[in-house]
């Protein structure tokens, strides 16, 4: 996706060359069922979608350990082994290029640096307590909050983000009504279970119009023209689906337990179950933002700081490290004058980074098996979360 919304990259996505696996008997260990679902790397038996696909829980592991330590292996028996359960142990660069055949994705890692935020927020809500004690000439007394004000530079950065949140808050009502028109019309071309198919199609086509939103708010964050083509482009890719997750929680009714679509229709769980798009974890996620009071500001911060996180292949990712830093010290300073459990709530809008890292990759799940149950979805959202089978 180039800067101007369209979608262009110097290196076309790679195809998926594997998807298969062969019906092969394993020299060590426990033979799978026929009825169970087999991992796509070894052919052991599968615990679910793991980095995009069907993966035990074995190959789980060896996946995240490699991309998060950067390991580099050698294959020592002509670089072409055949990945069962017994050569996964054999071979670690052969079972490294079959995770990558099958459609695991290095992106849907969540970075070391990610999990030391959280490691640092939990430290923060463990030792912060801010109705402490201390005892003063013998009576107890409690500690004084202590407030510094935004900095004029850190003041005028948020008042930017909120105006250009809200200005690319709402697809056009042209949009809107193209979107109804196009998905009734398709509705009523299509006589198996058109419900379902409504609701499918209207929840993909307005998410393209969200995605196209997104795009236009990054280009106006400071720091993001700054940095080459490639990496506007991975950034936009990687954060797009948890930018909307953001966005559904700050357009959550907590009275119909629903997320606000951009027509201003509500979409609650049972919506999303006739879709076929259950998530359970989405709704929780609302409901938690919800009862934290996020604000416009905090919203807008964070989703600067999602927009600048740590992804995979990233050409200076230092840089994009530094603007990183610009955001948090900003939220921190923001959450300091509002809130008066200063430690504990800026801790706990930090550890909905990591949070946020597994919804997206839930989501990326959840598309990719639609497109396995043959399911339509648009070629700009499979292209932008790519979505190979």
């Amino acid at each position: 996706m180039s800067p101007d919304g369209s979608l262009q990259s110097p290196n076309q996505f790679n195809q998926n060359p594997g998807g298969g696996q062969e019906d092969r008997k394993s020299k060590k260990g426990p033979t799978p069922r026929p009825s169970e679902e087999l991992c796509l790397v070894c052919g052991d038996r599968a615990s679910g979608y793991h980095y995009n696909a069907l993966a035990c829980e074995g190959c789980k592991g060896f996946f995240r350990r490699s991309i998060t330590k950067g390991s580099n292996y050698a294959c020592k028996y002509g670089e072409n082994c055949e990945i069962d359960m017994y050569m996964r142990r054999k071979c670690q660069d052969c079972r490294l290029k079959k995770c990558y055949a099958v459609g695991m994705r290095p992106e849907c890692v969540v970075p070391e640096a990610q999990c030391a935020i959280k490691r640092k927020a939990k430290e923060l809500t463990k030792t912060t307590n801010p109705d402490s004690i201390s005892t003063v000439s013998g009576a107890p007394e409690k500690r004084q909050r202590v407030v510094n004000p935004l900095k004029p530079e850190e003041e005028e950065l948020i008042n930017r983000l909120v105006y250009f949140q809200e200005e690319f808050e709402q697809p056009s009502g042209e949009d809107l009504k193209r979107i109804e028109k196009s998905v009734e019309e398709e509705s009523d071309d299509d006589c198996a279970d058109p419900s379902a198919n409504w609701r499918l199609r209207h929840i993909t086509e307005t998410t393209i119009l969200t995605v196209q939103l997104i795009v236009e708010f990054s280009k106006r964050l400071p720091g993001f023209q700054s940095l080459c083509r490639e990496d506007q482009i991975t950034l936009l890719k990687a954060c797009s689906s948890e930018v909307m997750m953001l966005r559904g929680a700050r357009r959550y009714d907590v009275h119909s337990e629903s997320i606000v679509f951009a027509n201003n229709k509500p979409y609650t769980r049972e919506n999303y179950l006739e879709a076929e798009l259950e998530n359970d974890d989405l709704f929780k996620f609302c409901r938690t933002m919800s009862n934290m009071k996020v604000d416009n500001a905090e919203y807008a911060l964070l989703t600067a700081i999602v927009i600048f996180s740590e992804r995979h292949a990233l050409k200076e990712p230092k840089k994009v490290e530094k603007i990183q830093e610009i955001y948090v010290e900003a939220l921190q300073a923001y959450v300091n004058n509002r809130r008066s459990r200063q430690n504990v709530m800026f801790a706990k809008l930090l550890s909905v980074l990591t949070e946020l890292r597994s919804l997206g990759n839930a989501n990326s799940e959840k598309c990719f098996s639609l497109k396995l149950k043959n399911k339509k979805l648009p070629k700009f959202l499979e292209e932008i979360w790519d979505i190979r089978t």
